[in-house]
């Protein structure tokens, strides 16, 4: 399984490519801004799917012009529906030239297990930057998609609609609790692991004072 960052849009939002080398077959995360790079980035895969991580523009902002392009299903948690064309602030849908995005194909909850192809991903409902914020899992090659949950360093601001400090506090426990080489791909910002957070991750080891 090949994991490509592409950075995309004035808030430098990481939109994730996951593939399989052999097979191509390929779903989209978080795709925020700049659809036609990311078309001619997926250009000679076999894409399946869009998921998102959470419903905020940035990471949305593109589904509906992917979709009309590529013809594939649109997934993400329920709970989030409510923020997929919400502008949070004056101008920002205009900023990220988003597009409008649809409700999702299809509805995805703690546990799933997605299928795509080749490609196989497991949902974690990480709530607390948004209510229906997820994580995505590859167990096998030890990888995490963490959206805006978890980045190197840092973790998802809580005061924006539907924020929860209580729960992002569950949210990252129930992080840590993976193994330590997992790598993870943020929403934003370089990838990072799990055990280099749990060291050194000031927001866990001080504010949110996880102990291990």
């Amino acid at each position: 399984m090949i994991v490509r960052i592409l950075t995309v849009g004035p808030l430098a939002e990481n939109c994730i490519i996951v593939y399989d080398e052999k097979s191509k077959d390929c779903v989209i995360v978080d795709p925020g801004a700049d659809g036609e790079d990311i078309l001619e980035e997926v250009e000679n895969l076999n894409v399946k799917a869009i998921l998102a991580t959470h419903g905020h523009l940035d990471h949305v902002g593109q589904v509906g012009f992917l979709k009309e392009m590529l013809n594939i299903p649109f997934y993400m948690n329920e709970k989030d529906e409510f923020l997929i064309n919400n502008d949070i602030f004056p101008g920002f849908a205009f900023m990220l030239k988003a597009t409008k995005c649809p409700s999702p194909d299809f509805y995805i909850k703690d546990g799933d297990i997605l299928t795509f192809g080749s490609l196989e991903l497991t949902v974690m409902e990480t709530p607390g930057h948004t209510p229906g914020s997820v994580c995505f899992y590859n167990e096998k090659e030890k990888v995490l998609i963490s959206g805006d949950t978890l980045f190197a360093g840092s973790v998802g601001r809580v005061d924006l609609p539907g924020g929860n400090p209580q729960e992002m506090e569950k949210s990252l426990k129930k992080l840590m609790e993976l193994p330590e080489e997992t790598v993870v791909y943020p929403g934003h910002g370089g990838k990072t692991t799990i055990g280099k957070e749990k060291r050194t991750n000031p927001f866990i080891t001080g504010i949110f004072k996880l102990k291990w």
